[in-house]
């Protein structure tokens, strides 16, 4: 395109956009032309045009300015819409001097609708928020106090903006006064603006115009969230529409509220000093026109006075004046083309800014929860036209993050997140979408991800960035991540099952030990469905003790020492579930205090009929499985010396078996407990040793008398396994050493018998010995071995008696 049709472009659009004003120029030259040749003729009448055209340019300044009013109170509304909760620093933003411009408005408020009951909360909240002065102040009613009962919801100014200038506002509870009240309420009734005027400390005559806002269920009076609350001061929005109107001795602009001459709501003469001659002004000319504004209608009247009204111009003073008016005008006009034009860019990049950050996180940047599920739905008739093809869903979240967060602080953990997004972004393909779902979950969509090797290797590729160390204020951090991923290859599919199959996937991959990448499989779902099914029932199971209690023998070479306490659960429908299947659930839940107490409390009343069958010194001991959880409360300490005291048990009868798992966690809390457990005599068992962490500095700090031999190592020693047996001798002799007793789990065979005793380990417990009993197969089992600890003691005491 060359210069010449760039010029004539430019052209073209000048004269469409100040058309009017060019035309208007040669209205104002010819008219003067005819002025200067007629105007005797022409005066009168030329001066009751001129008095329309003002009255009407006017008029339509002011009907733009309700327009502009109309539009803040929309965009406004849309905000609160969007930012929920909405903070100080969200609305300051929106409400500036410039977002008011045009609109001869002072200002904006916010006024949530509060429970009467909730002030004191509602003040402490917003003080905690940063507005520390914050107080919620009746305002001086103009009028008499309200007679009427008060209503459970009060209306406080929690915001005013721009704050400079109406920022005294903050905390006035706008229905203590009766007027602004009722006003309130016909806004509510009609869900439109509504107006009520009242004057400031300079008798200023103002309007408080109330748009009530609602929750997204449109109810009228439960679902109300509060008031959009405008201040305008009718002197500067008259003298921003219509000039000094004031200073004019020969115009008067009235304005009537409902066609009502006698609710005269303005006066442009009520600001000169004239006094009583003010009302006494007869009008040559009179105009008449009605402005919808805020849930009223306005009569504006524009009278020019006889006492100044001209006649016989000259010639050339009536064309000059004519020039000049029309010069006046065009400027005007011209103003006003580009300020409406300025006016709507405004509006169009709020709008625009409005629906980004409706659709994008502001931490990080990436697309939002609500862009996932539009881009979801989407990705559907899509779908349904590419019979071959699919994506995939991930949903990444980060292993760690929280002790970051919790230890360092938001604000680094803010820096995190956003150099997680960074990497994120590094990892996917241009034409992949990423999303931050919420806190630290991300979620990616790829939309050619229906292989699985290709969508391995990317989340195997976004693992490995997220793992590097990142570097934060000169402080390292590592963290992980588990992901979970969802195949669509299906043409229906929902959008919130979806969503759901990832979610479950990537759960199962932080079960799974974290750093795990998990392809959504149809059986989760179940399992997730029976692990609810088993969290809601075994609440019932254990408040109404249906639980069973199992003991397994624990013997030494002589014979039987006692028994480990296990919990099994007889289901109606789904028959013996066993403790790996209900105590993880019971320790996510809480439930796994009560299970604990069940336990304890069922052992002990096993132990008081043995001490009544068998006698302090025959009767057996049992070692009870304790949860992590349990030691991390002291009431553990509290129960198990209830229950030895109800059931009159001696302590050395009753032990506690806790993983090494359990010492590493809150480490001082849980010694502290054991102390006080091993001063009631009670002893305690390390279980499974030889897995795990196996520190031996644990075996230094905490107060262990047993270390229980993992099973998996008596397998390997009745394998005939060197190092298997190596190291069962080793921890036996350190065992003693430290003068603590060592149990062998896992025996099932004789040869694995006769080898630990050999190697001098003090006991043994295993299927060699019996499985976990119950019941009558119990009362069997110690019926036997009570006999069988008779018949020894007597033939070593006939023995003993023959050497002597």
């Amino acid at each position: 395109m060359n210069f010449s049709a760039i010029q004539g472009k430019n052209i073209n659009h000048f004269i469409i956009r100040y058309g009017a004003i060019i035309l208007l120029w040669l209205l104002g030259v010819i008219v003067s032309f005819l002025a200067f040749t007629t105007v005797n003729y022409y005066e009168q009448q030329h001066s009751r045009q001129q008095f329309e055209s003002s009255f009407k340019d006017k008029v339509t300044s002011l009907t733009q300015a309700v327009s502009a009013i109309d539009k803040v109170f929309l965009a406004t509304h849309s905000m609160l819409d969007i930012k929920t909760p909405i903070t100080q620093e969200d609305f300051s933003r929106l409400i500036t001097n410039d977002f008011l411009a045009n609109t001869g408005m002072q200002g904006l408020e916010w006024a949530p609708a509060i429970d009467r009951a909730d002030l004191l909360k509602f003040e402490q909240k917003v003080r905690l928020n940063g507005l520390f002065d914050y107080q919620i102040r009746i305002m001086k009613a103009e009028n008499s106090l309200c007679s009427t009962k008060p209503s459970e919801l009060i209306y406080p100014v929690l915001f005013a903006e721009p704050a400079d200038i109406i920022g005294h506002e903050s905390g006035l509870e706008l229905s203590s006064d009766c007027k602004l009240g009722g006003k309130m309420s016909n806004a509510l009734n009609s869900h439109k603006i509504s107006s009520v005027s009242f004057h400031n400390d300079q008798n200023e005559l103002g309007l408080r115009l109330l748009l009530p806002v609602f929750f997204t269920d449109n109810a009228k009076q439960f679902g109300l969230r509060g008031y959009i609350v405008g201040i305008v001061m009718m002197n500067q929005l008259i003298d921003s529409m219509w000039g000094n109107i004031t200073s004019s001795n020969h115009e008067q602009l009235t304005i009537y509220n409902s066609g009502d001459k006698n609710h005269k709501i303005y006066d442009s003469k009520w600001r000169k000093e004239c006094h009583k001659n003010c009302e006494q002004l007869t009008a040559l000319i009179s105009l008449q026109t009605n402005i919808p504004f805020a849930n009223q209608l306005w009569l504006i009247e524009f009278n020019k006075n006889t006492q100044d009204a001209r006649s016989h111009y000259y010639a050339y003073a009536a064309a000059l004046v004519i020039l000049m008016i029309i010069s006046g005008l065009s400027l005007y006009l011209w103003a006003s083309i580009n300020r409406v034009r300025w006016a709507n860019s405004l509006v169009d990049e709020r709008t625009k800014s409005l629906q980004h950050q409706a659709h994008h996180d502001d931490l990080t940047q990436l697309l939002n929860k609500q862009a996932l599920t539009r881009e979801l739905n989407k990705l559907q008739p899509l779908q349904e036209r590419r019979n071959d093809d699919g994506f995939s869903l991930l949903f990444i979240d980060l292993d760690h993050f929280k002790k970051v967060n919790d230890t360092m602080g938001h604000l680094v953990g803010d820096k995190l997140l956003q150099q997680v997004a960074h990497r994120l972004k590094k990892s996917v393909r241009d034409d992949d979408l990423l999303f931050r779902f919420g806190g630290d979950e991300f979620a990616v969509i790829l939309a050619q991800g229906y292989c699985a090797n290709t969508i391995a290797t990317t989340a195997t590729r976004i693992l490995q960035r997220l793992e590097q160390v990142y570097v934060i204020d000169e402080d390292k951090f590592r963290i992980g991540a588990s992901i979970g991923v969802a195949l669509i290859t299906d043409n229906n599919f929902s959008v919130s099952e979806i969503i759901r199959n990832a979610d479950i996937a990537m759960y199962e991959a932080k079960r799974l030990g974290r750093g795990q990448i998990i392809f959504y499989q149809a059986n989760m779902y179940q399992r997730l469905v029976d692990r609810q099914c088993i969290e809601n029932e075994l609440a019932d199971t254990i408040h109404n003790r249906a639980l069973s209690l199992y003991l397994q023998p624990i013997h030494s070479s002589k014979g039987l020492l006692g028994f480990e306490a296990l919990s099994r659960w007889q289901h109606p429908e789904k028959g013996m579930i066993y403790p790996d299947d209900f105590i993880s659930v019971a320790e996510e839940t809480g439930l796994i205090h009560q299970l604990g107490y069940w336990l304890i409390d069922t052992s002990c009343q096993c132990l008081s009929k043995w001490l009544r069958l068998y006698g302090k010194d025959a009767c057996p001991y049992i070692s009870i499985n304790v949860s992590p959880l349990q030691l991390e409360n002291s009431q553990i300490v509290i129960q198990i010396e209830e229950a030895l005291r109800r059931y009159k048990i001696p302590a050395r009868l009753l032990a506690i078996e806790l993983t090494e798992s359990a010492l590493i966690d809150n480490k001082q809390i849980v010694k502290d407990n054991l102390i006080k457990l091993r001063s009631l005599n009670i002893r305690i068992f390390l279980d499974d040793f030889g897995t795990g962490y196996s520190s031996l500095s644990l075996l230094q700090d905490f107060p262990i008398d047993v270390l229980k031999i993992d099973r998996s190592f008596i397998k390997g020693v009745d394998g005939g396994n060197q190092d298997s047996q190596k190291l069962v001798k080793a921890i036996i002799t350190m065992a003693h050493a430290l003068n603590m007793k060592v149990v062998a789990e896992g025996v099932e065979t004789i040869h694995a018998l006769n080898w630990l005793i050999s190697a001098q380990c003090n006991s043994m417990q295993g299927y060699y010995f019996s499985k976990p009993i119950a019941d009558q197969q119990l009362r069997d089992y110690l019926a036997k071995e009570m006999y069988q600890q008779k018949q020894n003691y007597s033939l070593s005491v006939l023995n003993n008696g023959l050497l002597a």
